[in-house]
């Protein structure tokens, strides 16, 4: 199959994961996959590359920082221009934004079936109570939520990430046996279980200290993180938070509060292959998960590379990782609260023959559940039944 899957992250960055990892795997089973992402500094021009077989295409987008996130005219522009003379067999849709929902609906109309992607809860109470700019929820708020649902239905398939979104979709009146959930995915071969001594004596950390890590790039609950460490640091000076992903003033602010500074290593933005180069120096890995209806709805990407490093976790009994912590005995789930999540994170630091089971359970569900192979698969029987039932309409 020639596939087109659009997104509208800059590359590298939240959803474009999702597109990239089950793409490379699809093109290992024997099809072409093209991505449409945003460059993430172009303004004129657009970029094209090849990663593992998909062919990349980055486009030019006029805005900056959070607006670069499929909004923006001139690349929906460029978009147009290119897929009208491009030719595909299915279009998938990652999310309904403006620069990803109007070329699929150009594709859609040469009779090409149209998959759309569900991963974020974006309006309607969901991700846009987090912008800390009231205007922004205000103006924004009915037009993030008019894209997000009112496409849904055109759609000859439906992927999505969560339960919650499946049952929101059947709401929105998409048919039950058009939709398939595709949970977050582990890459479990970049992100390998290492040898925690090794790992520390090549990035110069204390092997004596107890270390929690956490990444990402979406902070709706990291001053939990920094508050837990806070208790967990009173206990033992020697312990230590690894923060990858994009920083946060907030990080200086509480770690100056807490008195924690000592204990803070922010490495900021690494490259994507180094990654697990840091993570393979904690003993845990730490995973808040409020109870919102963003994370209700969503599942974050980081816990999929948390369980291929063979490390266990500790989350919150939230939405999805509620039911993966229930089926998998990969870590502990404790309350949203900063005593109850420092209280759990604690305990696992001492016993290291849990953290042993649970990261060994973590690996094995990777590579055996979890796998952005297994994922693909999947999604492949799904691909073959949406065009043979779009054949017959």
């Amino acid at each position: 199959m020639r596939l087109l899957f659009l997104n509208h992250n800059v590359i590298w960055r939240s959803t474009f994961y999702r597109c990239y990892h089950l793409g490379r795997y699809l093109v290992r089973r024997g099809h072409q996959v093209t991505i449409y992402t945003i460059h993430p500094t172009r303004r004129w021009g657009i970029e094209q590359i090849n990663l593992q077989g998909v062919q990349v295409v980055q486009f030019p987008d006029l805005f900056w920082g959070i607006g670069r996130s499929g909004w923006d005219p001139w690349d929906l522009w460029h978009r147009w221009r290119r897929v009208r003379n491009e030719k595909y067999d299915l279009v998938h849709a990652f999310d309904s934004r403006p620069i990803v929902i109007h070329p699929a609906l150009t594709i859609k109309r040469r009779d090409v079936p149209l998959v759309m992607d569900w991963a974020d809860w974006w309006g309607r109470g969901g991700a846009i109570e987090e912008r800390s700019n009231p205007l922004i929820k205000i103006l924004l708020g009915a037009i993030e939520t008019w894209y997000e649902e009112h496409f849904r239905t055109c759609a000859d398939g439906t992927t999505v990430i969560s339960s919650a979104l499946q049952e929101r979709a059947v709401a929105l009146g998409v048919k039950p046996e058009t939709i398939k959930k595709i949970t977050g995915g582990a890459d479990v071969e970049n992100f390998t279980p290492r040898d925690i001594k090794t790992a520390r004596e090549a990035l110069g950390l204390p092997q004596a200290a107890k270390i929690v890590a956490f990444m990402g790039f979406v902070h709706y609950d990291l001053e939990l993180v920094l508050r837990a460490f806070g208790l967990i640091y009173r206990k033992n000076k020697n312990a230590r938070l690894i923060l990858l992903g994009k920083s946060s003033p907030m990080t200086r602010r509480i770690a100056r509060e807490e008195g924690t500074e000592a204990g803070i290593l922010e490495y900021g933005i690494v490259p994507y292959e180094k990654i697990p180069d840091y993570m393979g120096c904690a003993d845990i890995f730490l995973l808040p998960f409020a109870r919102k209806q963003a994370n209700i709805g969503r599942w974050p990407n980081k816990v999929g590379d948390y369980m291929a490093m063979g490390r266990p976790m500790v989350s919150s009994p939230v939405g999805e990782m509620e039911h993966l912590f229930n089926q998998e005995p990969i870590g502990r789930l404790a309350r949203d609260t900063t005593e109850d999540f420092a209280e759990a994170a604690w305990e696992l630091l001492q016993d290291t023959e849990s953290c042993r089971k649970m990261g060994q359970a973590a690996r094995a569900a990777a590579e055996q559940r979890y796998s952005w192979e297994y994922l693909a698969a999947g999604l492949e029987k799904f691909y073959a039944k949406v065009m043979a039932g779009a054949g017959k309409k």
